[in-house]
């Protein structure tokens, strides 16, 4: 039973990461290359997805086969508002903490749970790019940094109600329809609500579209 799991596993991963490096490979989530990554990208790489993902010995806390240093004590300032009337968590979830493993500069970007070949942590390239310091961490002067101070960006870690506040459109009670298809699992908002980081085809890797603000409208009535 297990080896038949394995091997579905594999005919899984077959068909999803190849298409996901399509979407990757020409975007700034392309590490291996100065030309798609020229603030950010590692000298002697080659695998575009082991940044984030690994098939074997993977870390399944944090997402699907999982393969980057994720730091679950790191302490953030959350967002506060008077006029917030939905509860937040106390800090990010993992639909969040994913992207922060990055993003909050405290952890190399090429920080991985295993390194291409020997199945061993460690860190994968070395560091190019003006958006790098010498360990591979995003500085502040990166345009991709936000660092553990979430006080001025969009709040994560909120339970998603709006029956506490009008000015929110009600969930649909359906996974597959808005609001909630963009909830993680299903409750919380978190920067994977309204980032894909596999497809940056709408810019800034947003889930869809947000001409008019419709993206933002799928949750917020006005």
């Amino acid at each position: 039973m297990i080896a038949k799991s394995r091997y579905l596993l594999i005919l899984i991963l077959l068909v999803i990461v190849p298409s996901a490096m399509a979407g990757v490979k020409e975007t700034k989530h392309n590490f291996t290359s100065p030309t798609y990554s020229p603030n950010a990208y590692f000298w002697g790489t080659r695998q575009v997805c082991v940044f984030c993902h690994a098939v074997h010995n993977a870390d399944q806390t944090y997402g699907p086969l999982w393969n980057h240093e994720v730091n679950g004590a790191q302490s953030y300032t959350m967002y506060s508002s008077q006029t917030m009337d939905m509860n937040q968590s106390a800090s990010p979830h993992n639909g969040s903490l994913i992207c922060l493993s990055c993003h909050d500069g405290t952890i190399a970007v090429n920080s991985l749970s295993n390194l291409p070949g020997p199945e061993a942590a460690g860190n994968y390239g070395t560091p190019g790019g003006p958006g790098l310091d010498v360990d591979g961490k995003l500085t502040s002067s990166s345009t991709a940094f936000v660092g553990t101070d979430l006080s001025d960006d969009h709040p994560v870690g909120i339970t998603y109600d709006a029956g506490k506040d009008n000015d929110f459109v009600p969930k649909a009670g359906n996974p597959t329809a808005y609001p909630d298809k963009l909830l993680y699992q299903g409750l919380y908002v978190e920067c994977t609500s309204c980032h894909n980081p596999h497809d940056n085809t709408y810019s800034d890797f947003l889930v869809e579209s947000n001409d008019n603000s419709a993206l933002c409208t799928r949750c917020h009535t006005k």
